[in-house]
């Protein structure tokens, strides 16, 4: 029991001492934390402003009943239109968010005179928020005037989205988490070997010795990194392009890639490119902290939960503010998320990709001057 404790004491002391291994330990619940805390608050200021604004509609056949009107005018902002197919028209475009038609003589079901159930129908657009919102809100409404029966949607097919913003719905949601997913995964794979695997057999300190400039060692590691990590994340990319029909169960068909221009692969491929910069430069960095590859797997463990949560923040956040998108890895997230959606601007693209090769400038530079440290690179 006396050597049992002997050794405990010992593995206490060595955790204790080791003022990285305690931050591997606490960081992610402060990273959660700190995560859940400003999507919840992100999410509770956008269902407050739900709350307050209204749903623009075109009304046919609006009954006379005053608690449905009383409840309608609470809700929705009435829209004259010529036709009805030109208010389908708009909400299928985003403009309009509902088309509601009601049934001639609505108000003879309402006081329970009418002997055939009715049908009403409401029109929405799935792929955009307010819309969908507004389609649960008004058939909400009607379910408390449901005395006689009437129902409602009966016929199907009242969603007017387009198969391309349904295709760029679901892509815009697990695109960015699977892209930062996947490249982090690419970029741990080859960091920690790289650099803290060549201080761990000594092979790092016959580099430091070569007439090469420390800078240029640590731009060359820079950059050799990136390729290997650009090619594990492109390999995972077209693997998860591939494997989405089958996966989405034929939601989306062959035609999926026709829908994206030129343009919008080449922001794709640029973004891609800045946020592996991003995490390799950081990797790198971690790793040359640590004193072996495995101190820097778990160094870097941490942080790299925090960039998959980084590329999960789009399924949170509609309509985000310009802002956004210039904080560094979350904006990228929120710029293929805006690229898969067909909603990009050229102002979000510069902005999350100049902060993302800003912040990997910065860890760059900080790698040059850790390699010019004698204590860092040879753990004095």
């Amino acid at each position: 029991m006396k050597n049992i404790l002997t050794i405990i004491r010992k593995e206490f002391a060595r955790f204790f001492k080791d003022r990285i291994m305690i931050i591997t330990i606490l960081i992610p619940g402060l990273m959660i934390f700190l995560i859940y805390t400003v999507m919840g608050t992100v999410i509770t200021d956008k269902a407050s402003s739900d709350k307050n604004e209204k749903f623009s509609a075109y009304v046919i056949n609006m009954p006379l009943n005053e608690n449905l009107n009383a409840g309608f005018d609470a809700l929705i902002e009435i829209k004259e239109y010529s036709d009805v197919d030109a208010a389908k028209a708009d909400v299928t475009e985003g403009v309009l968010d509902l088309v509601i038609i009601f049934p001639e003589n609505f108000d003879v079901v309402l006081s329970g005179q009418a002997s055939l159930v009715p049908d009403v129908g409401i029109f929405y657009n799935s792929s955009k928020t307010q819309s969908q919102s507004g389609y649960f809100a008004v058939s909400g409404l009607l379910e408390g005037f449901k005395n006689p029966s009437f129902s409602v949607n009966a016929g199907g097919n009242a969603d007017l989205i387009k198969e391309r913003d349904f295709v760029g719905g679901i892509l815009s949601n697990i695109m960015p988490m699977l892209m930062f997913a996947l490249l982090a995964s690419g970029c741990v794979a080859v960091a920690p070997e790289s650099i803290a695997g060549e201080k761990e057999r000594g092979t790092m300190a016959t580099l430091l010795i070569t007439p090469i400039k420390r800078w240029q060692l640590a731009l060359g590691k820079i950059i050799s990194l990136t390729c290997f990590a650009l090619l594990s994340g492109f390999s995972s990319f077209l693997g998860v392009i591939l494997s989405l029909p089958k996966l989405l169960g034929g939601a989306i068909n062959g035609q999926t890639a026709l829908y994206y221009s030129v343009g919008d692969y080449f922001m794709l491929l640029a973004l891609i490119i800045s946020v592996v910069l991003v995490i390799i430069s950081v990797f790198s960095v971690l790793s040359t902290l640590s004193k072996s590859v495995k101190e820097a797997g778990s160094t870097i463990a941490p942080v790299m939960f925090l960039i998959i949560l980084c590329g999960m923040f789009p399924m949170f956040l509609t309509n985000p503010a310009v802002g956004l998108y210039s904080i560094p890895l979350m904006g990228s997230g929120l710029a293929m998320s805006a690229i898969m959606t067909f909603s990009i601007t050229p102002l979000a693209f510069v902005l999350s990709f100049i902060s993302n090769l800003v912040v990997a400038g910065l860890f760059i530079t900080l790698l040059s001057f850790m390699f010019k440290s004698e204590k860092i690179m040879f753990n004095k």
